[in-house]
This record gives C-alpha cells, structure tokens and sequence, in this order.
C-alpha cells in the first residue's frame, strides 16, 4: 500500500534575532570567561551562516543565567503552542478534523515533558480519546525522520488510517553555561 505526505505545516517561535545582534550578548553571558573559551564561542556564532535565529524566549533571556528547570518550564509551555499552531495549520490545509485522526506522533529532544507533548495536544484540541498516541524523545537529529517512518508503518497496517507527525525543537532551551 502507498502512503503519501499530504500536507507539511511550519509553525515558527515568536521569538528572533539577527546573529549579529547576539554578538553583543555573549560578551555579556561569558564576561569573566577564559579568552581562549570565548574567541571558541564567538567563532561558532560568526561562522554559522546563520543569519536569523528564531526561539522560545527573548534572546536576552537565552543568554541568562538560569536553571536547566526554569528553561524546560519555558519549553513545555511554547512546545505546547508550537505544536498545536503547526497541528492546526496542517489540518486546515487538508481540511481534516481534528477528530478524523487516528495516530500522533510527536517529536522532540529539546525538552523534557511528562505528560508527553502529545497528552497535552489531545486534550488541548479534543482529539479523540482512542487516538493512538506516540511521542518520540531524546532520538536527536534522527527523530524526525523516525516520526515519519512510524506513521507510514502505522499507516500501512491500517489502511484508511490518517497520521499526524509533530515535531518541536527548541535548542534555546537547552542553552546553558556552567559556571564553576
């Protein structure tokens, strides 16, 4: 049987910065630093190719000192938002109903959440409660093309079936210095 992508919807952060406006807050987030450090970190940045950055939080907060606890509270809270902007955006696309959905699959290795993303989707856009559910974690850079392969599998078993895959990836969060 051949399962097809029907639709791909791309939900951004509300957050972005220009790189070369970050440049100014690492001096900031790594003042007191070893030189050698720094001139490594401001390489990484200058060299990326990266022109625009988008996150989860105000680039100033990015570069705060704060608890790896404070930054997933951050996490949970606009992977939720994120994930159900992109949902919404591919259902409409499709003219699908939420309803209609017979497995979700989410994605994402850049924070920790318990319920899982997916619990809160379901709840939040009041998909049905014998919706299969899958959320796929802490996989890196491969989850993504993982979540695909399992919706396909799934829907080659199940013919007639529809899938959603959500991934939500928010390296900000997981930005941290250790000091000391």
């Amino acid at each position: 049987m051949n399962v097809k992508i029907i639709t791909v919807a791309k939900q951004l952060p509300r957050y972005s910065c220009a790189t070369v406006d970050i440049l100014p807050l690492l001096d900031i987030w790594l003042h007191g630093q070893e030189p050698r450090f720094i001139k490594k970190i401001k390489k990484l940045f200058e060299g990326s190719a990266v022109e625009r950055r988008y996150a989860i939080m105000d680039p100033r907060e990015v570069f705060t000192a704060t608890s790896f606890e404070e930054k997933n509270n951050v996490y949970c809270r606009e992977a939720t938002v994120l994930g159900e902007q992109a949902l919404r955006k591919a259902l409409e696309q499709t003219g699908w109903d939420p309803q209609s959905l017979d497995y979700i699959i989410t994605v994402s290795c850049t924070g920790i959440m318990i319920p899982s993303l997916d619990a809160y989707l379901i709840n939040k856009m009041k998909l049905r409660q014998d919706i299969v559910r899958l959320p796929v974690t802490e996989m890196g850079c491969v989850a993504g093309v993982s979540g695909i392969i399992y919706a396909k599998n799934f829907l080659q078993a199940n013919p007639g079936k529809r899938a959603a895959v959500i991934a939500v990836e928010a390296p900000t969060a997981t930005f941290q210095l250790e000091i000391g």
